[in-house]
């Protein structure tokens, strides 16, 4: 039986790694080992999109690593030759370049568990460490984090697999997470829901997913000899490790499975989204009037549980619905007590922050301020650069317009200021090294 988690041995305590920028250490196991089946057709990593097959691809994130030493990619066995065949010349040449015999195409076992180990252990014979034989202690490779990929995920990027890395080398295993989107049920063999879990305790895990080598290595070993499977090596990390840390992942980088994969995947990962925003506040004495994080002169300012500032409230939830990551009244909701006099553009950076973790790059921004007094016009250059510089674009990528109601409602008797705003944002997807 395998070993429980109060059961774990020799390999509780992992060796330290080095997690600075300048001394990590980076190794790459690419799993393209399974037979396709559900693809429906032939070896799904040798399937091209615009051009490079989906295993070139899914390369791509590694190769510009200033870290990386090593990279092996798994083949179902008798196929290596053809795998390496389906790198672009570009691609090859910079493996090479990592120095000889620290890039190969090996041939993977029976199920997905035996094909990483084998990776790792060629990882291990290519890097010439001492523990690379059975026979010798495989913590003495834990100078070096492993990241293992799926070869069927071709849109991960360099930013994530750099985010693991360094996770992994500070807390010894670290996963990329997305947040759940369906409300997870717990289902009985006879068709019924058993349990309701909360959403916020759950969340799909990615790959690359980042492990200390030689402790990772040695986890395998002892799966194997135990006969114990795995989804993901994660889970084997739990079972025989310890915690498992985690990142946030990336809504484009989403694995093959399917063929109908590619189409909704490229669709998925290649286009813009758009949001809108509107916000609405009533003026009042005595509070200042803050417009896209520019104090304007004025009597009357926003009334409201943070700052107020009524523009860049409209530029967040723009934001946020062009990513699907609900609104501001989700993340600060005006019930918190944190959140009273929060300051906008702290908040706005913010959201930002949240938009690109989520794999969205912010392209531009459309804004209208609507109020009647005073004038927006001697302001907006300086609004332009202030919402530019708290969402990290130009602001060529900015427009203000400033527009009155004409004594029309609340806003045209100059009792509250509204707000409009129109954000496009658009997927990050890896560029070639």
């Amino acid at each position: 039986m395998p070993a429980s988690k109060a059961d774990r041995g020799p390999i509780e305590e992992p060796g330290s790694a080095a997690t600075s920028a300048e001394t990590l250490r980076i190794a790459v196991v690419v799993t393209a080992a399974g037979s396709s089946e559900r693809f429906g057709g032939d070896k799904k990593e040798l399937r091209r999109v615009d051009e490079r097959t989906i295993l070139d691809r899914s390369l791509s994130p590694f190769l510009g690593l200033s870290g990386l030493e090593a990279l092996v990619v798994t083949s179902p066995a008798g196929r290596e030759a053809e795998l390496r065949a389906a790198l672009d010349p570009e691609s090859l040449a910079a493996l090479e370049r990592l120095g000889p015999g620290r890039f190969a195409v090996v041939a993977g076992g029976p199920c997905r568990r035996d094909s990483v180990r084998l990776g790792l252990e060629a990882l291990a014979k290519a890097l010439g460490h001492r523990g690379s034989s059975e026979a010798e202690d495989p913590t003495l490779l834990d100078d070096v984090v492993v990241l293992v990929h799926d070869g069927a995920r071709p849109w991960a990027s360099a930013d994530l697999a750099l985010r693991v890395a360094r996770s992994a080398a500070m807390c010894g295993a670290s996963v990329p997470v997305l947040p759940l989107v369906d409300t997870p049920k717990e289902l009985c063999s006879d068709g019924t829901v058993t349990r309701h879990p909360p959403r916020s305790a759950f969340g799909g895990a990615q790959t690359p997913q980042g492990f200390r080598l030689g402790t990772i290595l040695a986890a395998h070993r002892r799966a194997a000899a135990e006969g114990l499977d795995c989804t993901d090596d994660a889970e084997l990390w739990d079972r025989y490790v310890g915690p498992v840390a985690f990142v946030s992942g990336e809504i484009g980088n989403r694995k093959v499975t399917y063929a109908g994969d590619i189409a909704a995947s490229t669709n998925y990962a290649l286009p813009f989204r758009i949001g809108q925003g509107w916000d609405l506040h009533r003026l009042v004495p005595g509070r200042p009037l803050l417009i896209g994080g520019i104090e304007v002169p004025s009597d009357l300012g926003e009334d409201a549980h943070s700052d107020g500032d009524v523009l860049l409230h409209a530029v967040m939830d723009a934001l946020l619905g062009a990513a699907a990551l609900g609104d501001i009244g989700t993340h600060f909701p005006p019930s918190d007590e944190l959140w009273r006099g929060a300051d906008s553009l702290t908040l706005a950076r913010r959201v930002a922050g949240l938009v690109r973790e989520a794999g969205w790059q912010p392209g531009n921004l459309d804004c209208t301020v609507i109020l009647e007094e005073p004038k927006l016009g001697p302001y907006k250059e300086m609004i332009r650069a202030s919402l530019a510089d708290c969402v990290g674009i130009a602001p060529e990528a900015v427009s203000v317009k400033a527009k009155t109601k004409e004594g029309v409602d609340a806003v045209g008797e100059g009792r509250a200021v509204e707000a409009l705003a129109l954000a496009v944002i658009y997927a990050v997807v890896p560029e070639r090294s």
